[in-house]
């Protein structure tokens, strides 16, 4: 890097910090949490966008690709049509629940406040993970590219996160994002561009092993599946999403927001993996999270390339940001107000951003000194569409379920899940992901048909 893309960082970063310093302080519960309700479907998209395509999302996807090929687009592909399909059918619905803050916030309108209590809890803890996860690999990835001191990253690309996402709430948050979104997709098509191979297909093409430019790739048919499945359902309805439909000036708003975050991620996904294949062919042998960075560097000029690694700097503190926030609300709204019914907004207000400077010092401790992180994010993660997932659309769907079911389908998830992935160590190579929807789907029917004939014997 020259003394050009330094610069051009130093001023993406100085932009951000003179957002943070000129936005008013969020004074109103409303403003913090869900932005007064009042976000049009332009920002929508560019907020949610830049939320998905996390550095999971680019840097992750482009590494798999850049290892096994095209088939990752197949795979990758998944999240932009399932937020497509949020888009139509549930975003809407979500956007109804005018008085309601977060996702456990609507599980409690739909299935009572245990359901509410259970959805903020795990809200929480994968929302607070993930920002630890998240901070931990941007110090990683930054020092392998810049050769900064993966804690010196840790601590100072953590810290304004912290500041703006506790003081402005979740607008501040919304406008960076859309900020970061714009830089990120306005360069990394020009690393396609600037390799040359967009206007000659057919000598990359010659350059990769037949399996590259399969869409099965080197997989069996049960671990495409799987694949295919787990990016459909994996990050379904995060809580960050769900805020996004929240926020949304109206239910048409929410709706056509979510469509137009997943119909650019259709050809996004493309671009990410064709970067992650070029890179493969450019520099054999490198994998990981710095093919992207790598490929990136090798082709982009002075001055794109500090605009390119300052929108990746974006992404990877949107989705901190997100998840800061998210965690915040779920503590106050969900498991605070359940314990303190009679909060005021003002007070819950305040443990909201306070807890957002608290998660966010814990996380840095987790990302200097935990080695294990990752371990408890798969924890998480690998319960969070089999708990919450089904029940949250079963119940947006079809208004009339009886309560019950709520909490049978999580515990259902739960239990499902767990057998599968630590009791039986995932079976016949079917994810246990799908083992515990079907679980959370089975507990929810029969405390369906319970809760039916119950009525029916008191009548």
């Amino acid at each position: 890097m020259q003394w050009l893309d330094w610069a051009v960082v130093a001023l993406y970063i100085g932009a951000l910090v003179l957002i943070t310093v000129k936005a008013r302080r969020t004074r109103l519960l409303e403003d913090f949490t869900v932005g007064s309700r009042d976000i049009p479907r332009a920002i929508v998209f560019a907020t949610l966008a830049a939320t998905y395509i996390g550095p999971a999302y680019t840097l992750g996807i482009a590494g798999n690709a850049a290892q096994h090929g095209y088939v990752w687009y197949l795979i990758s592909v998944m999240v932009p049509l399932q937020t497509i399909l949020m888009g139509k059918f549930v975003a809407p619905k979500l956007r109804g629940f005018s008085n309601c803050h977060s996702v456990g916030h609507v599980m409690g309108e739909i299935y009572g406040p245990t359901a509410r209590l259970f959805t903020g809890a795990l809200s929480f803890l994968f929302m607070s993970f993930v920002v630890g996860l998240i901070a931990r690999g941007f110090g990683e990835v930054v020092h392998a590219f810049t050769d900064i001191p993966a804690d010196t990253v840790i601590i100072f690309g953590t810290l304004p996160v912290i500041l703006y996402a506790a003081w402005g709430g979740v607008k501040t948050i919304i406008l960076t994002d859309a900020i970061q979104f714009t830089a990120l997709a306005a360069t990394v098509p020009l690393i396609i561009f600037f390799s040359g191979y967009a206007w000659d297909f057919s000598a990359l093409a010659a350059s990769l092993p037949a399996e590259r430019l399969s869409w099965r790739g080197e997989y069996s048919d049960i671990e495409l599946a799987g694949l295919i499945i787990t990016f459909f359902f994996g990050e379904m309805l995060l809580p960050p999403y769900v805020v996004r439909a929240l926020s949304a000036r109206d239910a048409e708003h929410a709706g056509s927001g979510f469509v137009s975050a997943g119909l650019f991620g259709i050809p996004w996904m493309f671009v990410v993996v064709s970067v992650g294949v070029i890179g493969g062919v450019a520099l054999p042998g490198l994998s990981g999270d710095t093919v992207f960075l790598k490929t990136m560097e090798l082709y982009l000029p002075p001055g794109i390339l500090g605009l390119a690694l300052a929108g990746i700097f974006g992404i990877i503190m949107s989705s901190q940001d997100s998840c800061l926030h998210s965690a915040s609300v779920a503590f106050s709204i969900d498991i605070y107000q359940h314990f303190r019914p009679k909060a005021s907004t003002q007070t819950l207000l305040n443990y909201s951003q306070w807890i957002v400077v608290v998660i966010g010092v814990v996380a840095i401790i987790f990302a200097l000194r935990v080695p294990n992180l990752v371990e408890a994010l798969t924890l998480v993660y690998t319960l969070w569409a089999p708990t919450i997932v089904p029940p949250l659309i079963v119940g947006l769907l079809w208004r009339a379920a009886p309560q019950v079911c709520g909490v049978a389908g999580i515990l259902g998830g739960v239990i499902g899940t767990g057998v599968w992935e630590w009791g039986l160590g995932n079976p016949y190579g079917v994810p246990s992901l799908v083992f515990g929807m079907a679980m959370n789907l089975a507990a929810y029917g029969a405390a369906a048909l319970w809760a039916r004939g119950r009525q029916g014997a008191t009548r």
